[in-house]
């Protein structure tokens, strides 16, 4: 999908129109510590607790989900006068985000 740098937009601080400078959002490193999802890991790992819990079937009987090919993607509008920024909602997921230089 093709997205321009810049976007004439309402700014609800300004409250008027503005020229709005488009920023994709990167995800961020993943928590490590204390998070109850490494805890559980590491209890894992050194051997605690009951592994066949919920006596589940093998994983070559289970359902697989389907993998997806595509992410959804995460934009934020800056507003050029008072910088603030808000998040765009652009539903729906893309395979391929690319900038353009338009102005819509």
């Amino acid at each position: 999908m093709k997205i321009p740098k810049k976007v004439n937009k309402y700014c609800s601080y300004c409250r008027k129109n503005t020229e709005h400078k488009v920023i994709i959002i990167k995800s961020s490193k993943a928590r490590t510590g204390l998070v109850w999802g490494s805890r559980r890991a590491r209890e894992g790992k050194k051997g605690i607790g009951n592994k066949g819990k919920y006596s589940k079937r093998p994983l070559s009987q289970r359902k697989r989900g389907v993998i997806k090919t595509s992410k959804g993607v995460d934009l934020r509008i800056e507003c050029s006068i008072c910088k603030k920024q808000e998040v765009w909602n652009l539903k729906g997921r893309y395979k391929k985000v690319e900038f353009t230089t338009a102005i819509r």
